[in-house]
């Protein structure tokens, strides 16, 4: 397994995560705003691993890690490049060079999108969710691309326990400000990613076979209705 990432030393740590597990993995440095470092990070894992069989899109940022000026109509122009370029652009170019391998891997080749409940939803930062919605539809583009050979696939993760859920990030699910980030969840928590690894897994798996096109709520139940516990 290769990890691609801007940040070095996280990367290396989860290569060796991997390693300890007992499976071949390796770290390459991709600046995702970078044509040539994602063709070069493509390059990198045929040559190492001899082809490709699964490719899994995870990189995204929010705007607000940029500025606090996140709306649209006054979130900064050179903001909106950033977003889109690392959660969108570099989706369909990671995708395009890794197309010609995965056609021709035999060991049910897929690729799977992260998106995310903000792309069917508006939230309040406008430009991720403007981002996430067309990563949705260029799954379901690529999906038929690729067709047959290739699935491809995403999922949208509602909130979930990252550092992306910003302060609250270490804190528990009876802290207030958890709380109110999870009050329309039906499953009165966050997700952890280990829920999000599974899904994301299986989608990747011999076991999704027949699923292409698709993109999965992971949510708690947040978009089933139009309630809140709060």
């Amino acid at each position: 397994m290769a990890v691609v990432d801007i940040q070095r030393e996280r990367g290396e740590e989860t290569a060796e995560i991997v390693r300890e597990a007992g499976a071949k993995s390796v770290f390459i440095a991709c600046d995702l705003r970078n044509r040539d470092d994602i063709a070069a990070a493509v390059d990198s894992v045929v040559g190492q691993f001899g082809g490709l069989d699964v490719l899994h899109n995870n990189a995204g940022v929010l705007e607000r890690a940029f500025t606090n000026d996140v709306d649209f109509d006054t979130l900064p122009e050179e903001i909106w490049d950033v977003v889109m370029d690392i959660n969108l652009k570099a989706v369909w170019l990671m995708s395009r060079f890794a197309a010609p391998h995965l056609r021709r891997s035999t060991r049910t080749p897929a690729i799977v999108n992260a998106a995310s409940t903000a792309g069917y939803v508006a939230y309040s930062h406008a430009i991720y969710g403007v981002s996430k919605a067309a990563v949705i539809q260029l799954t379901k583009t690529m999906a038929v691309s690729l067709s047959p050979n290739v699935r491809v696939n995403c999922y949208c993760p509602g909130t979930i326990a990252t550092e992306m859920s910003h302060t609250a990030a270490a804190a528990g699910d009876s802290d207030p400000r958890v709380a109110n980030m999870t009050a329309e969840n039906l499953i009165p928590r966050r997700g952890t990613v280990e829920e999000v690894a599974k899904l994301v897994c299986f989608l990747a798996s011999p076991d999704a076979t027949f699923i292409t096109g698709a993109a999965y709520l992971i949510d708690g139940g947040s978009l089933a209705w139009r309630g809140s516990r709060a």
